[in-house]
């Protein structure tokens, strides 16, 4: 703050700067040295010292009491000497003695560079801070529960929002397993019921045998085989050609989409929280939901940790080889749910960064965790008992209790039908009862379940979407965390496998138009009964289907606006050719051959970039083009 002096002499009222204290000025008016004095702890100035008489001063100064300096006359040129400076003060008013900034009365630091307002000195908390450019990480255990309180209260909403978001998706996906599992088991009873008509059909394990007698007919399904030889055609087994028809792959996808749904809205919710608290910020402004990014979301959840316990996987195989197969599942459980419960504060901080490939490799996970294990710990025991108790002891009591719970299930169900049946319209026992009736009843219930379970768990997940923030917050500077790499800085072997992982569950999706390709090619030969030629050809249509769906796929990726695909583009890659230019459509189409010469190799092709300054594979070399990181401008 400026200290306020008096000229001895003229009497002139100066405001000179805190710098100055203790030493001497020249007075403006009359060229007189003034003393500066230092002010006390309270901020208070004492009276002008001794002043000294200008230079050349041919008279002694002569030393004025204060009430003589009170009633001097202003000076004929001095506007503002008859000014009383005290009062003209706003003593309401205060500013940082280091930034200027204004603060509060009751405020000891500045709130903005952390400067003692009276010393005008960094206290040892604000040093550290400053050191390690982050508050200090003792003080998280404590702030987590307040402030994340206060962020509950302020976005109710979001905790509503999601509640109703995951008791939605959660009755779909059931829903439309229940519709899996009714197709599959009336399909396979109706398969069984053709196959037992007829005694030149027989099962042996996966297999159906129709032996067709010499000039003579097999039935099947509704469809006639005839031969005038004789021959013998081999089939799925009814319960594996019923997983194979259309209306169960419909089921089953509609059943992974809708579970990516609910594992999406929380990956994309507790990002944008933790972004939100890692920026500063302390209102959600604007959250805009994209389904396709949801949905791209949903791989995260449900992938992250498979991908990153990879080097683990063998766990679950060896122990359902040497225990069985409940052990082994469990074993299973257990590896993937490591990563869920101590991996995951890390893992979101890393997803809020524009490069995130360290969140899915195990050994950058570990050593965050190694510098951080008390608070990740920490969060992994709130995690459980605010978020996670309340859904383990419902899944814990219907495992426990199955058959007391089915039993009641399909005595309600029963009773619900006969009531529809008498009170409605009876729809018998087909196709209508069971999509009229069975499936919005199936729905209503799961519905009711989920959104009690749900509602539970949506507040406290919200709060520890902002634990997790604030976890990055305090533990910032002790993570692997990665905000920007130089222009076109070639990538190595471990975001590349990331990325490629990503694009071999778009590849086994893009198999699904192709199977149905392939089923097509071979309809015509179904329906005259040459079973055997047409599973040929739609084998071979399926595969020359997908090859060249999974060209267009990496083609129109690469030489696209987005210069990759899917996975190279949620882990921040793109392909340039060798010379910094966007490929061609046609450069693309010849990358994409290479990439499948490479992996005829058993990939030791791509293997080879790890062990290249320039990291490049071999179908990187063949098509002359390069897998970069991408900077801030995509060119």
């Amino acid at each position: 703050m400026p200290i306020k002096v008096r000229c001895g002499e003229c009497g002139t009222a100066l405001a000179v700067s805190e710098k100055a204290a203790g030493k001497n000025v020249a007075c403006k008016s009359c060229g007189a040295k003034i003393r500066v004095p230092i002010p006390d702890a309270e901020g208070s100035v004492s009276a002008a010292g001794p002043v000294k008489a200008a230079a050349g001063a041919k008279r002694p100064v002569k030393r004025r009491s204060e009430d003589d300096l009170q009633n001097l006359p202003a000076a004929p040129d001095d506007l503002f000497g008859g000014l009383d400076l005290g009062r003209a003060e706003d003593s309401k008013r205060r500013v940082c003695p280091s930034c200027a900034t204004p603060v509060h009365l009751d405020d000891i630091e500045c709130p903005k560079c952390g400067v003692n307002i009276a010393s005008g000195t960094l206290s040892e908390k604000q040093r550290l801070i400053k050191s390690r450019k982050g508050p200090p990480p003792e003080e998280f255990y404590g702030a987590v529960w307040s402030n994340g309180w206060k962020f509950l209260k302020g976005h109710k909403g979001f905790a509503v929002s999601t509640a109703l978001v995951w008791s939605i998706t959660l009755s779909m996906s059931v829903t439309c397993l229940y519709a899996y599992n009714w197709y599959i088991t009336s399909r396979t009873e109706e398969l069984l019921a053709s196959a037992k008509a007829d005694t030149n059909i027989s099962i042996v394990g996966n297999e159906l045998i129709i032996t067709v007698p010499k000039d003579g007919k097999a039935r099947y399904d509704n469809k006639l085989y005839t031969s005038p030889t004789g021959t013998t055609i081999r089939l799925p087994a009814p319960h594996l050609s019923a997983m194979r028809d259309p209306p169960a792959l419909f089921w089953m996808g509609m059943t992974v989409v809708f579970q990516l749904g609910f594992g999406g809205w929380a990956w994309m919710l507790a990002v944008k929280i933790a972004e939100l608290t890692m920026s500063g910020g302390k209102k959600i402004k604007r959250f805009q939901v994209d389904f396709f990014g949801n949905l791209t979301m949903g791989f995260r959840f449900y992938f992250w940790p498979t991908v990153v316990m990879i080097p683990f996987a063998w766990i679950g195989p060896l122990t359902t080889y040497m225990a069985g197969p409940v052990p082994g599942a469990f074993a299973s459980l257990i590896v993937v749910l490591i990563p869920m419960l101590l991996f995951l504060p890390a893992a979101v901080i890393h997803m809020t960064q524009r490069y995130s490939y360290r969140a899915w490799l195990i050994n950058w996970m570990c050593l965050d965790f190694a510098k951080t294990a008390a608070a990740s710990l920490y969060v992994a025991v709130m995690m459980f008992f605010l978020v996670l108790l309340i859904p383990t002891a419902a899944a814990a009591t219907i495992f426990l209790m199955f058959a007391r719970v089915s039993q009641w299930a399909l005595t309600t169900e029963s009773t619900a039908l006969n009531w529809l049946r008498d009170n409605v319209m009876d729809l018998g026992d087909g196709g209508f009862q069971f999509l009229l009736y069975r499936m919005p009843l199936t729905f209503t219930s799961t519905f009711l379940f989920f959104g009690v379970i749900c509602g539970l768990m949506a507040f406290p997940a919200v709060f520890m979407m902002r634990v997790i923030g604030l976890y990055g917050v305090y533990f910032r500077p002790d993570l692997c965390l990665v905000s920007e790499f130089a222009d076109r800085t070639p990538a190595g072997f471990g975001p590349r496998f990331l990325a490629y992982l990503v694009d071999s569950i778009m590849m086994a999706i893009l198999e699904i138009p192709a199977w149905f390709i392939g089923w097509c090619s071979g309809l015509l030969f179904y329906y005259y009964g040459m079973d055997a030629t047409a599973e040929k050809l739609s084998r071979v249509v399926f595969g020359l289907a997908t090859l060249g769906i999974w060209g267009f796929y990496f083609a129109s990726g690469e030489s696209g606006q987005a210069r990759a695909t899917m996975g190279k583009w949620s882990l921040g890659l793109m392909v340039l050719r060798d010379d910094d230019m966007p490929m061609t459509r046609k450069q693309a189409f010849g990358r994409a051959a290479s990439a499948f010469v490479t992996a005829l190799t058993l990939y030791l092709g791509f293997i080879m970039c790890a062990f290249r300054s320039d990291h490049k594979a071999m179908h990187d070399l063949l098509s002359k083009s390069k897998v970069v990181w991408r900077g801030e401008e995509n060119t």
